[in-house]
């Protein structure tokens, strides 16, 4: 049997309890709450966090003494508490490794209230199983529009199970034509220099029909392209017939400005919760969904469009004596420009 004992550097009496360590806990609550800031916003692994806190404490907890202490309970899916949700969202997927196995990450982001809206940890990627995650995440929430990638499940799910307006992503769209020009099409021998020049000219006219100022002169820009189709190499030529087909699908950020073209943000929220160490591993599908959940908590409180308490509030979840002192210098720009237009509103 171990008992453990405190030492008080002032009377240097013993004690078998301390008021800074919790009950059942070994560790002071400030050794805990390092490990929580370190989960929270360093790309740094459990082997790591020890070394932190050994250097900076003097104590080493185990490896799986940390990972328990990170880890929380909850759902399958993990849902933000956002005060009111846009309808106006981007989906995307990322994969990661938990206890040695592949599995996917799965978010929607509400771009009007810049933050997550649900993630959840999944062992495979399909069909019904985004069906279920996108329905479930977004049940009895507005739902207008949500751009993806071209995957080919992704307009039936959103347009008949969620009843909204599927918008392609303008990024992969043409990032994924712009590969065939260099494979398909300057590395070929099948054409001429003349033939790849006038391709790459009518392929950049093609392009910038994403980036025109307005949906009318968006769709001047493509019936442009149509007339000259013809020096298009047929490798190229599919990617201007899908935008033939449904012209709104790809242009729907010209006509409506809350739409976004791309899904950046939501990649830039996937490079901001530590790529690195999401796709080396995770111990646990439930220290997966933990962190999942930590950083969803973070990211609403950088960036998400809420109210000082509710942010405080939410920050405290994470760290329970933070102050709103310490929590501001957290805020971007563009959350301090909307707190304070808020200010300005309650006046």
């Amino acid at each position: 049997m171990r008992v453990q004992r405190y030492h008080c550097e002032r009377c240097g009496s013993f004690s078998p309890s301390h008021p800074a360590v919790e009950d059942d806990h070994r560790y002071p609550r400030a050794v805990t709450q390092l490990a929580d800031a370190v989960d929270a916003f360093a790309d740094v692994s459990l082997e790591g966090i020890q070394d932190i806190l050994t250097v900076h404490y003097g104590v080493r907890p185990t490896d799986q003494h940390i990972h328990d202490c990170l880890t929380e309970p909850t759902a399958e899916i993990v849902e933000n508490d956002l005060p009111v949700y846009s309808g106006v969202y981007t989906y995307d997927e990322q994969y990661l490794t938990v206890n040695g196995n592949r599995a996917y990450r799965l978010t929607v982001y509400d771009e009007l209230m810049r933050a997550p809206v649900a993630e959840a940890v999944v062992g495979e990627c399909t069909k019904e199983t985004v069906r279920e995650f996108l329905t479930t995440a977004l049940a009895e929430k507005p739902t207008a529009v949500i751009t993806t990638d071209g995957r080919s499940d992704y307009p039936e799910i959103i347009e008949d199970d969620l009843d909204a307006f599927h918008h392609r992503c303008r990024f992969h769209f043409i990032k994924n034509g712009e590969k065939k020009l260099h494979t398909n099409v300057f590395q070929s021998l099948r054409y001429s220099n003349t033939e790849k020049l006038h391709g790459a000219i009518v392929w950049s006219e093609f392009k910038s029909v994403f980036d025109a100022p307005s949906y009318e002169a968006g769709l001047r820009r493509f019936e442009a392209v149509l007339d000259k189709i013809e020096h298009l190499p047929s490798e190229l030529r599919t990617y201007v017939e899908q935008v033939m087909e449904n012209f709104d699908r790809f242009a729907i950020h010209l006509r409506h400005e809350a739409v976004p073209s791309t899904t950046n943000n939501l990649e830039r929220y996937y490079g901001h919760t530590k790529p690195t160490r999401i796709k080396r591993r995770f111990r646990s599908l439930q220290h997966a969904q933990a962190f999942l959940k930590r950083q969803m908590r973070v990211r609403t409180i950088k960036q998400g469009l809420i109210s000082r308490d509710r942010s405080l509030s939410l920050g405290r979840e994470l760290f329970p004596s933070l102050s709103l002192e310490q929590l501001e210098p957290l805020f971007t720009d563009a959350k301090e420009r909307y707190l304070s237009w808020r200010d300005c509103d309650v006046g």
